[in-house]
């Protein structure tokens, strides 16, 4: 019987990507029992499972003395403000504040793994905090990661942190071999080039009744991407151009240059900016070169086309099609936490006259989108079927609808054509998206809330004589 529910649920989601179509999915009417790590719901650990200094953590001006490119490069990425970006900072303590210290500390152990395994996180205030435990996402948490946990973890897959930090003067390094220095010696991390150390975080399981949150992992495992050993890595430690070229050619990019201000002669690097999709980078990290790759990620991660007849009839109906096509992510558009992210059409129809004669997916007086209009995404519900957008209520998925790697949808759209229309009809799509609604952030951020920015990722036009 389970088998069947999943063979359901796995063609439900495949017809969702091939048409438009909601797909539900629900964790066991039985929950497990909460899955717990050595510091509570995260699965980050140590060696000992014991609690190490947090001065085994630095923070980033202190590797920016021998690798000043790395830390510029880093400096502004989400990840190096993991655990203080506003948005976040406030979601975080909405959790904390609805659902408790436990719950906190789950979200930590990813925005701030050094925080979680020195036991300050929970029941350290805030303001008391060291700031290597407020570093987020810091170069000592991914280079003292002294192994991966995920396939022998509860779900068999990363998730939840599932790595083990190890604080030492010997870091984890592609090169088992580095230029002496008083600093730190070097082991080889292999995980380094893995997509499971970023699946890690990038996979987000709730941690009571098993429901994926976030499945970014799962969705680059099935793709060509994965097929072809394209990891997170090739794309995410790329220059936005680079990464282009990758999902281009389906190959990896060699980026050469120098690893620290010590080296005497170039190797294979890899740059440190870690860019996604969240084009507020500058007004929530202060990163004005973040917000403009983000954007033009975000630009080159789609393509757009309108499916039309050349001729169409007077007084009756005409049938386009808007495909979406996902050349450049290698993982589904959107990704990450799809109950917040918004990507959607706006479609406008218009005579030769200028007459509108469909409207579609442009945002209302409060800059919301309205119903029916061709979005991407998820919705959330909670144990009692409400609508959600808080991970930690979600027990279900009410409806999921993005675009897998190198797949396209397409959505068809009916426009009534007035007998006494004046051709050619003209046709403008634009696929838009930002990274929360306004009605989200205000939610989240009361008073402090800030205007989300949209991002057009791609747009189409076309034209339909009348017969």
């Amino acid at each position: 019987m389970r088998q069947a529910l999943l063979l359901v649920i796995v063609l439900a989601s495949i017809r969702c990507a091939q048409s438009g179509s909601s797909v539900a999915e629900r964790p066991s009417a039985n929950p497990a029992p909460a899955h717990r790590g050595p510091f509570g719901l995260s699965m980050v650990s140590t060696p000992d499972g014991k609690p190490v200094p947090i001065e085994g953590f630095g923070v980033l001006d202190d590797c920016s003395l021998c690798h000043p490119r790395q830390a510029e490069e880093f400096d502004g990425s989400f990840h190096s403000r993991a655990h203080e970006e506003p948005f976040y900072r406030a979601f975080a303590e909405l959790a904390r504040a609805e659902a408790g210290e436990a719950t906190y500390a789950w979200c930590t152990g990813c925005h701030s793994p050094a925080a979680v395994v020195s036991g300050l996180v929970p029941g350290t205030k805030e303001d008391a905090l060291p700031d290597a435990a407020k570093a987020g996402v810091s170069c000592d948490v991914c280079h003292q990661v002294q192994e991966l946990t995920g396939a022998s973890g509860p779900w068999k897959e990363p998730g939840n942190a599932s790595f083990v930090l190890a604080p030492s003067k010997t870091k984890a390094s592609i090169r088992a071999e580095i230029q002496s220095n008083p600093a730190h010696g070097a082991r080889r991390g292999e995980f380094l080039e893995r997509a499971e150390l970023c699946a890690s975080c990038h996979t987000v399981v709730h941690p009571t009744n098993g429901l994926r949150v976030e499945h970014t992992y799962d969705e680059w495992k099935k793709s060509v991407y994965a097929e072809k050993g394209i990891v997170c890595q090739d794309c995410h430690m790329r220059t936005v151009e680079q990464a282009v070229e990758v999902a281009r050619t389906l190959k990896p990019a060699v980026v050469e240059g120098r690893t620290s201000a010590m080296s005497a002669k170039d190797r294979a690097i890899h740059p440190h900016f870690f860019v996604g999709g969240n084009a507020d980078a500058e007004r929530l990290t202060g990163s004005a070169t973040h917000a403009a790759m983000a954007e033009a990620r975000l630009q080159s991660a789609a393509l757009l086309a309108i499916e039309a007849p050349e001729k169409g009839p007077r007084g009756a109906e005409l049938v386009l099609t808007v495909a979406v096509t996902n050349v450049g992510a290698g993982h589904e558009l959107p990704t990450s936490l799809t109950e917040i992210r918004e990507m959607w059409v706006e479609l406008v129809v218009r005579d030769a006259d200028g007459k509108e004669l469909l409207r579609s997916g442009a945002l209302d007086e409060h800059d919301e989108l309205p119903p029916k209009t061709l979005r991407y995404g998820c919705a959330l519900l909670d144990a009692k079927g409400r609508e959600t957008f808080k991970p930690w209520e979600a027990a279900s998925i009410a409806w999921k609808r993005c675009i897998p790697p190198k797949a396209t949808d397409r959505e068809p759209f009916r426009v009534a054509v007035p007998r006494d229309a004046r051709g050619p009809i003209a046709i403008e799509a634009r696929l838009r998206f930002r990274s929360a609604s306004p009605r989200v952030v205000k939610a989240v951020m009361k008073d402090a809330a800030y205007e989300p920015r949209v991002v057009e990722m791609a747009s189409a036009t076309a034209s339909v004589a009348l017969e």
